[in-house]
């Protein structure tokens, strides 16, 4: 009896217990009065891994504890937090009072070892994100130390340590003082180079190095050396990097992962566009030629109006990136792409490449050249012996699919009737592009191209070496050439050059981009006739060779308001 007393006073104090409790809720969303944005961004952000929990005293304090560690986090000390319910709902509300952020007061760093006497430091110095006067960060504290870190690392400090690193938070006068102390040891120097493989272009390995053998140690030169084997054409993959592991005496060695390319290699391509309708591409490379590096490449470009095939044979003199000699020929025919003319033409060119002190890539270049051209039943045929030099400069962060770019060509090419050339000329053009990427979605792409010649009669300068507009890569939505002056219905071509473009990417969705874009420009003898202008729109699909480029265009100056589609892969600039 006294068993069965127990089991049902248990019984009723369970029962009223949970009949007086408050009913439990859970937390689904946080308001937050009206406080500064960067503040309550970043309060949301602690706070989220609490929702869809029960409310209790515990969580209570735990979101106390990650407000104010947020506020904290952007220099605010001065604050006070409450909480309350809104009536009816699983609403948490905050009610915080922001006071005035702290500032610093001082920034107290201090380096010893050999990198207190070197001059990066204080470049690295001058570019932290604290500084006195402006409001904490515990972000910006975190970032200029890892700031120093990696400073000191890539300059090869591998064996630095932290003496002592504090934020003091003095609340009551609402600043903070930032005290770093750290000893850089001494900086490292290159050791030897250690290839893992042989290769047969272990010579190139050895001399495209951009420092010798206790030079000392900087990333920029690793990376510098990393891109210019990848540039070679000897190599399918290859990895540069330190062995820090194995440094000593104050050298770091410097281990090479090469992979040879095979004896031959090939690659395929194709597209389309209005102009020539389906095409295809076939190249064939050969890099190992001799073991002094000659190697060797084919191109062959097939489609119904246009047939071409290219070759080149390349000696390197010390690098085989830009400093070379090249034996060039090629064999192109062309059926009706430009409207009304049939031609065919072949050359062959000697050129001589090397890079000047600006990083410009010089060629200096002699070419013969024959051309047998038909229009309206009229068949022409000139020889031209042509030197000539062009420099060229490419700029691109962010590898085939480049965030910031830019690129600029100019040439300049001579011939003289005294020179084994049916008239005399001299020839100039510039071509310049520039590509920026701003945020995550936005591409902005813009284009110019201008030449001119110097003859005394147009008609006696070669099909081929006169100027033309419009196409896929001139002024969209005109046809192949086809912006230049006419007499009697007859294409001419001209004297001077002069096109523009602009064009809009926004990503959409990863790997494709919306593009919009206008082009304007002429080919003319004396600047007389109206620009043409041509627009559209079209899509980017991100490869690993590149974008696929597809454009719809409309030559908004032509009588015809007819669209012409084209499909491009490769990189923009």
């Amino acid at each position: 009896m006294k068993r069965y007393a127990i089991i049902i006073t248990c019984w009723c104090l369970f029962f009223f217990s949970n009949v007086n409790a408050e009913p439990t809720w859970s937390v689904e969303t946080i308001e937050l009065n009206d406080i500064p944005d960067e503040l309550s961004d970043n309060i949301h952000g602690s706070l989220k891994p609490f929702l869809n929990q029960p409310f209790s005293k515990s969580l209570e304090k735990k979101l106390y504890f990650q407000t104010e560690r947020a506020m904290q986090a952007l220099g605010y000390y001065d604050t006070t937090i409450k909480f309350s319910r809104e009536a009816e709902t699983n609403r948490l509300k905050l009610h915080i009072g922001v006071g005035s952020p702290a500032t610093w007061k001082t920034i107290q760093i201090e380096i010893s070892g050999q990198a207190n006497k070197d001059a990066f430091l204080q470049k690295v110095l001058s570019q932290i994100p604290i500084k006195p006067n402006i409001n904490v960060d515990h972000g910006d504290y975190e970032r200029t130390k890892s700031m120093l870190e990696a400073s000191l690392i890539s300059k090869g400090y591998f064996d630095f340590k932290w003496l002592s690193h504090k934020l003091e938070v003095h609340k009551k006068n609402n600043f903070a003082v930032a005290k770093l102390k750290l000893d850089s040891g001494d900086r490292y120097r290159f050791g030897e180079i250690e290839v893992t493989k042989k290769s047969l272009a272990k010579h190139y390995i050895q001399s495209l190095a951009p420092f010798d053998k206790h030079t000392f140690y900087d990333e920029q030169l690793l990376s510098d050396y990393n891109l210019a084997l990848n540039k070679t054409p000897y190599f399918s993959a290859i990895k540069v990097y330190p062995q820090l592991q194995n440094r000593q005496n104050n050298l770091v060695p410097i281990r090479i992962e090469a992979v040879d390319k095979p004896a031959n290699t090939f690659e395929v391509g194709g597209g389309f566009s209005t102009e020539i309708g389906a095409k295809a591409r076939l190249k064939w490379s050969k890099p190992w030629i001799s073991d002094t590096g000659h190697f060797f490449d084919s191109n062959l470009f097939v489609a119904e109006k246009q047939q071409r095939i290219t070759a080149s044979y390349s000696i390197p003199v010390s690098n085989p990136n830009d400093d070379l000699w090249r034996v060039t020929g090629g064999y192109a025919i062309e059926d009706e792409l430009t409207d009304g003319i049939n031609s065919k033409i072949w050359n062959v060119q000697l050129q001589r490449q090397w890079l000047t002190q600006g990083n410009w890539i010089r060629t200096a270049f002699i070419k013969r050249e024959h051309e047998t051209t038909t229009q309206a039943q009229e068949t022409s045929k000139s020889e031209m012996l042509i030197p000539g030099v062009s420099y060229a400069k490419k700029q691109a962060i962010g590898g085939v699919t480049p965030s910031w770019g830019q690129q600029t060509l100019v040439s300049l090419e001579f011939a003289s009737e005294d020179l084994i050339s049916s008239t005399s000329l001299v020839k100039a053009r510039w071509e310049q592009a520039w590509l920026r990427k701003y945020e995550l979605r936005h591409w902005f792409i813009a284009r110019l191209n201008a030449g001119g010649i110097i003859a005394d009669d147009i008609n006696d300068v070669p099909f081929n070496l006169r100027f033309f507009a419009g196409g896929d890569q001139s002024i969209r939505g005109f046809s192949y050439q086809s912006v230049a002056p006419y007499e009697n219905n007859v294409l001419l071509g001209g004297k001077y050059l002069a096109t523009a473009s602009v064009e809009y990417n926004y990503q959409f969705m990863p790997n494709w981009r919306l593009a919009l874009f206008i082009d304007s420009g002429t080919a003319t003898n004396d600047f007389s006739e109206s620009w043409a202008i041509g627009a559209g729109f079209g899509f980017r699909y991100e490869t690993p060779v590149g974008p696929v480029r597809l454009d719809h265009a409309w030559g908004l100056s032509k009588e015809s308001k007819s669209t012409r589609l084209s499909i491009i892969i490769g990189p923009e600039i």
